[in-house]
């Protein structure tokens, strides 16, 4: 085992006049303590100096000097220290002088000429008696750290003697269960405790206990503790103390209970929901099949009437069939429509890597081809690319373009834009036009279905389209919003997140 020098981590301070006995006791000095800091003075008053910056806490000095004595310098240093260490060094003649030394309470002196060997038993003694006051010192301060953490812990803590009887609590636990000053003290650990009758049975032989108990506050509300206690040893290994840690975890639990709550409730309304989801799927087919039969059936009788009968029919009778074949036209789409917009907003997302550029490029062609006597340039930036359910951000590009498309009608050339920006670190996709634009004042019913801002006189459609869009852009963990001005065209913008890490 490797141990410190002797010496290691004090300071000597050695003062003589004679210049001869200084360097061959500092030379012994050295020799005999390398882990001792030395400097040296020759007389007192020089040594008075280096005191305040070298700070010794050992000092070996001459009696006899010149300036001022080793007596004076003693007694003037004993005044600012009066546990400093001194060791005088003296002839025979200078006993007057030794018993001053006495009287200043300096109970260590070497004779001249010195011997080397009294001297360091003398400076050995002295470490010693050093050592041991700095590591009461150390012990002394590292027990006030563990009584200012144990005063100032978080968590309540009882400390019991061998018997399990209390002999002291921390603030922690009065605040906790609201004791009284002597209350606790003198009281079994078990008394304490909630269940601690069990708990001390499990412990008084040695064994270590944690878990969580349940009690009733003075303000007779529950509270939960995460408690352990355990045995303390002293050296021989027998027990000398129990100590009891308890933390208040009546907040986390009732968190948790809550949370257990709603996760029953989040259960019960997903199964309300699939519920809701079955009872949909049966609407969609009633009105796929049900309802769009008998308006097949009105459209049919309506064309074969005209067929028939329409030469002697009269123009206002033809005019009102002619409303009828219309309305069930318009009736079918709208039903169509309706069983698409339940499509997009149920159906499974199948992710993965889309080129949204080529994706806008067939469908602004196909527009194009839909419309061949209009004026419509499409600008769509190269290789945007996202990640998403390919089908369904087709229904979005195809409702945001058609869209710009049909509000852009009245424009004798309409300009439609496709292109992605950076706003706050985030890639946002926008489809812009010059055509109708809209009043920002009334921007919150865009998304909202069959609610329309222009009417069915300046542009035809159901108001889904962007009912639509909003929910699968929701669906993909997008955002969507629109910005516009009534004649100066609008814009609408949505973002698609990344795939996620797994």
């Amino acid at each position: 085992m490797t141990t410190a020098a002797p010496g290691s981590g004090f300071k000597l301070l050695y003062v003589e006049d004679d210049d001869i006995t200084r360097q061959t006791v500092l030379t012994l000095l050295e020799r005999r303590f390398p882990g001792l800091a030395i400097q040296a003075a020759h007389n007192g008053k020089e040594a008075m100096e280096l005191y305040g910056t070298f700070a010794p806490d050992l000092i070996v000095t001459d009696i006899k000097m010149p300036v001022m004595s080793g007596i004076e310098m003693a007694r003037r240093l004993l005044e600012r220290k009066p546990s400093l260490s001194v060791i005088v060094t003296s002839a025979h003649s200078d006993m007057e002088f030794l018993l001053e030394s006495i009287e200043l309470g300096i109970a260590r002196y070497v004779l001249k000429p010195i011997d080397s060997g009294k001297l360091f038993a003398s400076i050995d003694a002295c470490l010693t008696t050093l050592s041991l006051e700095r590591e009461l010192q150390e012990q002394q301060a590292f027990v006030r750290k563990l009584s200012r953490a144990v005063q100032q812990s978080p968590t309540s803590i009882v400390i019991t003697d061998p018997q399990g009887i209390v002999e002291y609590v921390n603030p922690k636990f009065r605040a906790f269960t609201g004791a009284a000053e002597p209350e606790p003290l003198g009281r079994p650990l078990a008394a304490l405790l909630p269940n601690g009758e069990e708990i001390w049975a499990r412990v008084k032989a040695g064994g270590t206990w944690h878990g969580e108990v349940e009690g009733v506050g003075r303000d007779g509300l529950p509270f939960y503790q995460s408690s352990s206690v355990s045995p303390v040893m002293d050296e021989s290994g027998a027990i000398a103390n129990f100590v009891a840690v308890q933390e208040d975890i009546t907040e986390r639990v009732r968190n948790e209970r809550e949370i257990e709550q709603l996760n029953l409730s989040l259960s019960a309304r997903a199964e309300e929901l699939e519920i809701a989801n079955r009872d949909l799927e049966g609407f969609s087919y009633t009105v796929s099949h049900d309802l769009r039969t008998p308006l097949t059936n009105i459209n049919g009788y309506c064309q074969v009437i005209l067929e028939l009968y329409g030469a002697t029919l009269e123009e206002g009778c033809k005019e009102f069939i002619n409303v009828i074949l219309n309305e069930t036209i318009s009736m079918n789409q709208l039903i169509r429509t309706l069983l698409e917009f339940s499509r997009v907003t149920r159906a499974e997302m199948a992710k993965s890597p889309v080129n949204l550029s080529e994706m806008a490029t067939l469908i602004a062609a196909a527009r194009q081809l839909a419309a061949p006597g209009r004026k419509i340039c499409f600008t769509i930036e190269p290789d945007l690319d996202a990640y998403g359910d390919p089908d369904l951000l087709k229904v979005v590009l195809e409702n945001l373009i058609s869209n710009a498309c049909k509000y852009s009608g009245k424009r004798e050339q309409a300009v439609i834009e496709f292109r992605r920006m950076e706003r706050d670190g985030e890639a946002v996709y926008l489809v812009r036009d010059n055509g109708a634009g809209f009043d920002m004042s009334q921007a919150d019913r865009l998304f909202s279905p069959f609610q329309r801002l222009h009417s069915e006189r300046e542009f035809n459609g159901f108001g889904v389209g962007l009912a639509t869009v909003q929910r699968i852009i929701q669906r993909h963990g997008g955002r969507v919003w629109a910005e516009g001005e009534v004649d100066q065209g609008a814009c609408f913008y949505f973002t698609l997140p990344g795939p996620q890490p797994k």
